[in-house]
């Protein structure tokens, strides 16, 4: 439709305009270790090693109702025990103390799934429908140097999801974590993840840093 493609038209020359990519950087700390490569932090702690980085480092955001951000989690068992880790025990807080927790992929299939059969993955801050090929054309315009423009469904988006099944000893899982987060407007924040039992009062098991470096 004329008035569709005039509504896409403009918010993508606002994109191109305002000038707002940025890229999200791991920063090491005195027990967290970062992959320059894979653009990864890791952390070790009572058995358990995490690593996570974001799905795509260099990716010019596009503001959706509600910003998905997700991140590829990898859990290892380095313990003699099965080992669960839930959802919950996730949380990202920003530099000014604000809170984000997991968002299970069920209800990012709800804000996914709209009236498109079709949809285009964006790591940092959501999917967005296209309906030809003239809207995705118009949209790889304001693309980073890093296209991720696969189509995919939204039955995806859950089995992406890291695996919530028990680890057994010397076995690990990785998949994907997401939050509803606008990391662009951020400065900085951190991944708290806490093992099962573990008291959300206290210090997190694992505390992986992260900074919003603008482009």
């Amino acid at each position: 439709m004329p008035i569709m493609r005039l509504f896409f038209t403009a918010m993508a020359l606002g994109m191109l305009l305002s000038g707002c990519g940025f890229a999200v950087v791991p920063k090491a700390t005195a027990t967290a270790t970062v992959d320059p490569v894979a653009g990864s932090i890791s952390e070790t702690n009572k058995g358990v090693r995490v690593t996570a980085r974001v799905q795509d480092l260099e990716i010019v955001p596009y503001h959706t109702l509600e910003n998905l951000t997700s991140f590829l989690v990898t859990v290892e068992n380095l313990t003699q025990g099965p080992l669960s880790i839930p959802l919950d025990s996730f949380l990202l807080i920003d530099q000014d103390g604000t809170q984000y927790r997991a968002v299970p992929p069920e209800r990012v299939i709800e804000i996914a799934k709209k009236d498109s059969a079709y949809l285009i993955p964006y790591p940092y801050v959501g999917y967005y429908y296209l309906e030809d090929r003239e809207k995705g054309t118009f949209f790889n315009t304001f693309d980073s140097a890093l296209p991720y423009f696969a189509e995919n469904y939204p039955q995806d988006i859950r089995t992406e999801g890291l695996p919530q099944q028990s680890i057994i000893p010397g076995a690990k899982v990785s998949g994907a974590v997401y939050f509803l987060a606008e990391l662009g407007s951020l400065k900085s924040f951190e991944m708290r993840v806490y093992l099962p039992g573990a008291d959300l009062a206290g210090p997190a098991d694992f505390r992986l840093p992260f900074s919003i470096e603008k482009k």
